[in-house]
């Protein structure tokens, strides 16, 4: 029997119980919670969320994209600050290019970048590490007090003004140079001498701990085994200013770039989801679940067991913490709005992401264009945005007759709604729901009119268990309420 007429049968059955009734219906202004798939959960949550982003009162598209190169052949962009003139340091496949300047070098894809006296140091592990003054590419010769190779380094870190080097995932030991040294006889420092510690070398970072020498002023090595180990101090070399403050287990992080700072604290994603640094330094392996990341935590866990690269970026005015996942050529994002505490999900065909000049930007994963996130702009882009409700149930009534979507929104826009009475709705069911109107304004080429839906919608919906879904395609739109029509 076919959704229609199961629901004239149930309508039918229900005959002329109470009189229709208006109501409002909750939006998700509490964002993204993934287990409302299947679960019934506070209505200000959603079940899938995606290319949304809650205000706290209303939800709004996300920012539009703003195109600022064309199409390259770069592989990676490291910001460069250090000067009068901030750029890009482009990576491309058989040479790097910043600011006018070029050398011919063949950089690994996850290339590591530390600043440190007024110049980038760059390791990727296939050659010596690369500077740039600012002006122009150089070598920079490093020598090892054993027989490393300082080329086979591809992790560098600047930590009270020393480069320190490692080999990822190849030992427990790190190198250490002079302070404000680009060059130079680098020592070692033999981590592998504690023998509780597993694993090698994954990340090493600087961690904001008050620990006696200011901020900034622990160093936190974090292995392949989720084992942190940290050490305060300014000389690596001098035992009386340099020791050991904890050690405890975490989470091993994903391949990638795992890491990102949010305010004064650390957040990884791990194995076992994401992680707050800090926390983890307090608590171990408890940290890993959190209020801030449950209501993706699932989600999380299921593309970590995909594979593919991850990367964990602040936005440039600390609004967005972006989780990047990147597989087969495929990216999609799960962005926690600070400022509305909530998540979300997004399409942005990012293969990294990266800050200039106040600008939150990213490569495109297919073509190399530098894309910039402009929320005040109205591009050209028609964005197309889902909400999916929990699943809810009406006590005092059958069924929705009729909803009415309040939408600004500018540009063309197109609305399809449908709900659903079943949790093992099929895809026929689903086609034949959808509701779609259609909007035009009146001066369609400005873009800059805004124009208001309010349209009652018929639905005609009767059952015991619904969820209402939504598709909405527009250059910029904002839900900022809906009417039900209870039967």
């Amino acid at each position: 029997m076919k959704r229609r007429q199961q629901m004239r049968a149930q309508r039918a059955r229900a005959g002329s119980q109470g009189s229709a009734r208006s109501a409002p219906f909750p939006l998700p202004v509490g964002g993204l919670f993934v287990e409302a798939r299947n679960s019934e959960v506070r209505g200000s949550f959603a079940a899938v969320l995606e290319n949304w982003r809650s205000t706290g009162l209303s939800v709004e598209t996300r920012p539009q994209v703003a195109y600022v190169s064309g199409a390259t052949q770069v592989r990676q962009r490291i910001p460069f600050e250090l000067s009068a003139s901030p750029s890009y340091i482009e990576v491309f496949a058989d040479h790097v290019e910043a600011g006018g300047s070029e050398i011919v070098r063949a950089l690994g894809p996850d290339a590591t970048p530390a600043f440190i006296s007024g110049q980038a140091i760059i390791a990727d592990g296939q050659g010596a590490p690369l500077r740039f003054t600012g002006e122009a590419f150089e070598p920079s010769t490093f020598t090892t007090s054993d027989d490393s190779d300082p080329e086979t380094f591809d992790g560098v870190l600047a930590h009270h003004d020393r480069l320190i080097f490692w080999r990822r995932g190849q030992s427990l030991d790190f190198y250490y140079g002079g302070v404000g040294a680009v060059m130079g006889e680098l020592a070692r420092f033999p981590l592998s001498r504690l023998g509780s510690v597993t694993g090698t070398i994954a990340e090493i970072l600087s961690l904001t701990v008050d620990a006696g020498h200011g901020m900034n002023d622990t160093l936190c090595i974090l292995t392949t085994t989720g084992m942190m180990v940290l050490y305060e101090g300014l000389d690596p070399g001098d035992a009386g200013d340099w020791r050991q403050v904890s050690r405890v287990k975490a989470a091993p992080p994903v391949p990638g770039r795992p890491l990102t700072q949010v305010g004064s604290d650390l957040w990884m994603i791990s194995t076992s989801g994401l992680v707050s640094v800090t926390d983890a330094l307090r608590r171990g392996v408890s940290a890993l679940v959190g209020e801030v990341s449950r209501p993706i935590s699932d989600a999380i866990l299921k593309h970590v067991q995909k594979g593919g690269e991850w990367q964990l970026h602040t936005a440039a005015d600390g609004s967005q913490i972006i989780i990047n996942h990147s597989l087969e050529g495929v990216a999609r994002q799960w962005i926690y709005h600070v400022e509305s505490g909530s998540w979300a999900t997004a399409d942005y065909p990012a293969a990294c992401w990266h800050n200039l000049r106040g600008k939150t930007e990213f490569t495109h994963i297919e073509d190399g264009r530098l894309g910039q996130l402009d929320r005040a702009a109205l591009g050209s882009e028609e964005i197309t945005a889902l909400w999916h409700s929990s699943w809810f149930r009406l006590p005092t009534a059958q069924g929705l007759a009729t909803v009415t979507p309040h939408i600004l929104a500018k540009g063309p826009l197109t609305v399809r709604l449908a709900v659903l009475t079943d949790h093992d709705t099929t895809q026929v069911d689903l086609d034949e729901a959808w509701q779609t109107v259609t909007l035009q304004p009146d001066n369609p080429g400005d873009g800059a009119e805004v124009i208001a839906l309010n349209e009652l919608i018929a639905m005609d919906a009767v059952g015991s268990v619904f969820q209402l879904r939504m598709e909405v395609t527009a250059r910029w739109a904002e839900i900022v309420g809906m009417d039900v029509t209870l039967q």
